[in-house]
């Protein structure tokens, strides 16, 4: 994939093998997210490694996949899908999630239209953005720079890892099916339904 570079201040240097992927939700337009997320003066200076808009074109890479981005440093009451890849620290303590994930933003729950009002194919992830997604994540998999394996376990949410963080529940749920088309159980599928409905409530 041919991505634009884009280096923001906010990150760390490597190296740091990542064995992950963590999907999060900017809640904003592409420029916004991107801008908000290479901004060095603020408290909160977040990152990701790559975000991804709603529109054809709209790509870029922020830190080096060999870098940390700081996309998932805050751990609160995991669940078990991110238990299972979490890695621990000698003294049973989580190590930050930064050091061995990729994340990555997809723009989306913005008022696309501005009619101010948020419709809901303007809070949903675009066929483009999950062509993007899809590729970017198989691209993985074959980059010496990381150690991800690709397996539905090492793609994760932001609210496997924060529980007070988005839980977009059905875009795993698309790209597991786009990714393991055979292996995706419809058991998986049923559960990832349900659990989407349930974060809805």
């Amino acid at each position: 994939m041919n991505i634009p570079f884009q280096q923001t201040p906010n990150y760390a240097l490597g190296p740091a093998k990542k064995i992950a992927v963590v999907l999060h939700f900017t809640l904003g337009a592409y420029r916004g997210a991107v801008e908000w997320l290479s901004n060095a003066n603020r408290p909160n200076r977040s990152s990701a490694h790559f975000v991804i808009g709603r529109n054809p074109g709209e790509i870029v890479q922020l830190v080096k996949l060999n870098d940390v981005a700081w996309h998932a440093g805050v751990i609160s009451n995991p669940n078990d899908r991110a238990k299972k890849i979490m890695l621990k620290n000698l003294d049973g303590s989580y190590v930050n999630p930064n050091q061995y994930t990729i994340g990555i933003e997809l723009a989306a729950g913005y008022d696309v239209d501005q009619d101010e009002v948020v419709e809901p194919n303007e809070n949903d992830v675009t066929q483009w953005q999950y062509e993007q997604l899809t590729e970017l994540v198989k691209s993985f998999a074959t980059n010496s720079e990381v150690s991800f394996v690709l397996d539905p376990k090492n793609i994760i949410i932001h609210g496997d890892i924060a529980d007070y963080k988005e839980k977009p529940e059905i875009v795993r749920t698309e790209l597991l099916k786009r990714l393991f088309p055979v292996q995706l159980t419809n058991k998986e599928a049923i559960k990832s339904q349900i659990m989407s409905l349930l974060n809805q409530l």
